[in-house]
């Protein structure tokens, strides 16, 4: 997966709905000068006034007078973080089955379902298993409420229709399965790929008819379950000929195979230059850039998607309705965002994950570079583009010669925990519900999960953390202890950030907002945290390289954890959340 908004007028507010968008003068505001009176005595002009926040317009909107306000909020978004805790009961230990015995194995993805408190749990051994994330429900967290394996690979992702009847999967055996819940049994094969799928996704509004996976080998495949289907025997692998697993155990099962109903490939390879020999070689050699990621946009523009890769930061958007398996050309995506000015002065870096924003304003993607970066959805795209008006029938049969370009990152995210060192690595939004706030969680590879609030009202503007004038001449107050604003703006010299996301992010000067008012989730995990999940409860479910899934919830437990120490064993098995609330420094 959302404090200030980027520095464009083209960016819209969070708040507002989806596809709208504030109107942004395009020059500062004018000041009227007083009316001359045509009696001869002359008035004396007045000077126009000082410059105050009111004088400039929110980038997201708003005026800066506002913002005066959200100052007062201070270090407030750490009693959103500051709650969250694990308990030995909260921990689950992922093992594997077979006729050899009982034997633990390596927990990949987890999602969450949408109408229940069960979560889903993939492993390395081709195994899903379901589990209870209610604080009262039994037999606990920590036991399996139901398993089955519909793989013989690892499982890298998985997914819940709406109405959670359906789950798919998406395997090392490039294959992804859809499975019916209620009996456990699989019922569609997608089958198209080459390579291990990265992702697979359910499309909004298409009665989950509609899904969609990507891959390993540089492919996005669409697939529509309501195509005829071809109906053939459940493929079964025996590992080796002296295995001691009964194969003939197994029922014979049948499975539908549905046709591919749209393809893009290469999804995010270069288009060809003017190059010649070993260039052009090499450059064709990637064509299959692997896409890490797919994410629809929301009800109303469900035919748009994007997808990111592992090859730079930059985020494609896509049209379902159009056609891209076309011959001897290279796949033209509806706009390409520009990537953060810092990888271009540096190096590129690669995006693992991405995440819409509950009310679809913002995108979040996960960059190898330690960062999270925000995006604006309306904006993925510049200029007149007919597909992002919501609910717009207009579109391409065939896609454009050039695509057109998107606004780069508005703000970023950074911890000094926050660490990307695979691709396993992923990010979840937490909707707002309630009284509970929408919240980002992200995996991180030094062995915890990180939380941040979306909420903007905590992001100081950039304007007055470059302008120390400007803040003094208002009064307010810059507490920008936990971020760094290195936007050169009004002349002011760039300032490098520092993050110890494996000693990369450091190095960059970035030209946008970076935050770092997010909290870790220490002593839960020994080993890299990789998948991520938000409950219907509002629970966070990780997943972990020590072989471990565990449930974080909220409440004053976290405190005393946090405080209490380690005396007769108090936090054994434990975590909490490692970031002071305002109770904290009271008892100080």
């Amino acid at each position: 997966m959302e404090s200030v908004t980027g520095s464009s007028s083209l960016y819209v507010r969070s708040d507002t709905p989806e596809g709208s968008q504030d109107t942004i003068p395009s020059s500062p505001p004018i000041f009227n000068a007083p009316q001359i009176l045509s009696s001869p005595p002359r008035t004396k002009t007045k000077k126009p006034p000082p410059v105050t926040p009111r004088s400039f317009k929110r980038l997201s909107g708003n005026t800066l007078g506002t913002l005066t306000h959200r100052y007062d909020y201070g270090n407030a978004w750490r009693d959103e973080v500051s709650d969250f805790y694990s308990l030995a009961d909260d921990l689950h230990q992922c093992s594997y089955k077979d006729q050899r015995g009982e034997r633990l194995t390596l927990p990949f993805c987890t999602v969450s379902c949408h109408t229940n408190s069960l979560v889903a749990i993939g492993d390395e051994e081709g195994g899903v298993r379901l589990l209870d994330s209610a604080k009262d429900a039994k037999p606990g967290f920590s036991k399996t409420y139901l398993s089955f394996q519909p793989h013989t690979n690892s499982i890298m992702d998985l997914e819940f229709s709406s109405d959670d009847r359906l789950l798919a999967t998406a395997s090392g055996d490039q294959t992804s399965r859809i499975i019916d819940m209620t009996t456990q049994t699989q019922i569609y094969c997608l089958s198209k790929h080459t390579s291990s799928v990265k992702r697979v996704q359910f499309q909004p509004a298409s009665n989950n008819n509609v899904v969609a996976t990507c891959s390993r080998d540089g492919s996005v495949n669409i697939w529509d379950l309501r195509y005829k289907a071809f109906e053939k025997p459940t493929m079964q692998l025996r590992c080796s000929l002296t295995s001691d697993v009964d194969d003939s155990a197994r029922a014979s099962t049948k499975m539908k195979y549905p046709q591919v109903s749209n393809s893009i490939w290469p999804a995010h390879a270069e288009r060809a230059r003017s190059k010649t020999g070993s260039e052009a070689e090499a450059l064709a050699r990637r064509d299959d850039v692997s896409v890490t990621s797919i994410a629809f946009l929301h009800p109303g523009r469900e035919n748009l998607f994007v997808t990111c890769g592992e090859s730079n930061a930059c985020v494609r958007l896509w049209d379902l309705r159009t056609t891209y398996s076309l011959r001897r050309k290279t796949p033209v995506p509806l706009a390409i965002t520009r990537q953060p000015e810092s990888h271009e002065k540096y190096r590129q870096f690669g995006l693992t994950s991405m995440a819409f924003s509950g009310n679809g304003s913002r995108l979040y993607t996960l960059c190898r570079d330690g960062s999270v970066y925000a995006y604006s959805t309306s904006h993925l795209t510049l200029g007149s583009c007919p597909e992002m008006t919501p609910s717009s029938s207009s579109f391409k049969r065939f896609p454009s010669d050039e695509a057109k370009p998107g606004l780069g990152p508005l703000y970023g995210f950074r911890h000094p925990h926050l660490q990307v060192a695979t691709f396993f690595v992923k990010i979840a939004v937490r909707r707002a519900v309630n009284d509970e706030s929408e919240m980002l969680a992200v995996g991180s590879s030094d062995n915890c999960a990180i939380v941040f609030p979306t909420d903007e009202r905590y992001l100081p503007s950039p304007f007055i953390a470059a302008s120390s004038s400007l803040s003094s001449s208002t009064g307010i107050v810059n507490n920008a202890s936990n971020q760094t604003f290195s936007r050169p703006l009004h002349g002011h010299n760039l300032r490098s950030s520092h993050s110890s996301s494996v000693g990369l992010s450091g190095r960059l000067e970035d030209t946008i907002p970076i935050y770092k008012h997010g909290a870790a989730l220490i002593e839960g995990h020994k080993k890299e945290v990789s998948g991520v999940s938000w409950t219907y409860g509002g629970e966070l479910i990780t997943v972990s390289d020590d072989l471990h899934a565990r449930c974080w919830r909220k409440g004053p437990a976290a405190r005393d954890l946090r405080i209490g120490g380690d005396g007769e064993g108090r936090r054994w098995r434990c975590g909490w959340a490692d970031v002071k609330d305002s109770g904290d420094d009271e008892d100080e």
